[in-house]
């Protein structure tokens, strides 16, 4: 049993075959379910299948967990985090035996998963969506802090759109001179501090970024309009020198600036994106919806590279 975090009266822990006949006693009542678009399991072998098959914390580290009394170790329902790759963002969710209502324990595991994605798992931004008639759900939502984003379908039901930001992560625009004690820590190792900057840093057109985590700048990005003969896209921008300093790598901050870039880029009516990769980063890129276009190549004294690209348009 792996227990994932705990509150003054809850624990938070991965599911386990036994939790399958509180899948099914749930999903058994309606008023449980009404405004989540789910049905109930046919029987307690579909509900052993669906948790047999649950691989979640497997592929992103994160995923629902049961909530648990901590005096009598009682399963009370579920609560946590999970990853919608489609549009490529989180979510908090639980569901709790009707016994269990109004106690406190949604709010409370909810605050949980959120503290746990932000401090864990650094996330940037989770999200959370409910019914527009569940009342009950939106209270939840807002007492943990979420706000109102909009109102749309959700799996073909109406629902409201919330979301709360990683108040320790911050993405500003910065100067080129920010960007330097970065990429000579990361980029430029070893060569002198001169090697660090490239003769686009201070034209008006290139856009510099820097990610904060806990008001310290830990990762840096470089955006300048560059185009490529591999395109004919009217407006091109290249992304140059992207480096998260080495004890924060792993958290996505990488990711964080990169969304935030691309994000900004297509409100200035950017029609691609393109870079050289080290094939080290090969897969980081194409996970964030990037490509690959022609043979490898070589950049002395750096190695082996591939051009990637997307359309933003």
């Amino acid at each position: 049993m792996k227990i994932i975090t705990e509150t003054d009266r809850l624990y938070l822990r991965e599911f386990i075959p036994e939790d399958a006949i509180h899948f099914y006693q749930m999903n058994l009542d309606k008023e449980v379910i009404k405004y989540t678009g789910d049905v109930a399991f046919k029987s307690l072998i579909e509900a052993k299948e669906f948790l047999q098959s649950y691989n979640q914390y497997q592929l992103h580290n994160m995923g629902r967990w049961a909530v648990c009394d901590k005096k009598t170790n009682e399963f009370l329902g579920w609560c946590g985090l999970k990853y919608h790759p489609k549009d490529d963002l989180v979510e908090v969710g639980y569901r709790f035996y009707k016994t269990h209502w109004n106690k406190g324990y949604a709010t409370e595991s909810a605050k949980a998963s959120i503290q746990y994605g932000f401090e864990t798992l650094k996330l940037k931004t989770i999200f959370a969506h409910a019914h527009i008639d569940n009342l009950a759900s939106h209270n939840v939502i807002e007492k943990c802090g979420l706000q109102f984003v909009d109102q749309n379908n959700y799996d073909g039901m109406p629902a409201k759109l919330y979301k709360i930001d990683n108040p320790d992560i911050t993405i500003k625009t910065i100067s080129g001179s920010h960007t330097i004690p970065i990429r000579h820590s990361v980029l430029r190792k070893g060569k002198p501090v001169e090697a660090c900057p490239i003769p686009e840093d201070d034209l008006e057109s290139t856009y510099h970024f820097g990610l904060f985590y806990k008001d310290n700048l830990v990762g840096v990005c470089t955006f300048v309009a560059d185009q490529s003969p591999y395109f004919n896209d009217a407006v091109q921008y290249r992304l140059r020198a992207m480096g998260v300093l080495e004890e924060y790598q792993g958290n996505h901050f990488g990711k964080h600036l990169l969304n935030h870039g691309v994000a900004f880029l297509k409100t200035k009516n950017i029609d691609r994106l393109w870079f050289n990769a080290r094939l080290i980063a090969l897969n980081f890129y194409k996970n964030n919806g990037f490509s690959t276009i022609g043979n490898q190549f070589d950049i002395p004294k750096v190695g082996p590279h591939y051009v990637m690209h997307k359309a933003l348009q």
